[in-house]
């Protein structure tokens, strides 16, 4: 649970942001209803990542999900994969930095 950030809960708060609620119905795991409420959804959601790499990359494919999305300090990827935005660059996907 508890790496670089509170990951149960980090994307507890992330996901809301598209519009998911997220619940912990047993320590260590997560369940979602598949249910998005998109009222709640944020139209250009900016993603924390917590000072966690892994936070970046799972959060940069909902790119596909949505039209465009923010990832706050987008370099922490730089950790575990130096050209993560490169190669997402190279298969189409529009990154700003």
């Amino acid at each position: 649970k508890i790496k670089e950030t509170d990951r149960i809960a980090a994307l507890q708060n992330e996901l809301a942001k598209f519009g998911a609620n997220l619940t912990e119905p047993a320590q260590g795991e997560l369940a979602w209803d598949g249910k998005i409420n998109s009222s709640k959804a944020e139209k250009m959601p900016l993603i924390q990542t917590y000072h966690d790499h892994r936070m970046a990359l799972a959060f940069a494919p909902m790119a596909l999900a949505e039209h465009s999305i923010e990832i706050d300090d987008p370099m922490v990827v730089t950790k575990s994969y130096p050209a993560f935005w490169e190669d997402l660059k190279a298969v189409g996907f529009e990154i700003i930095i």
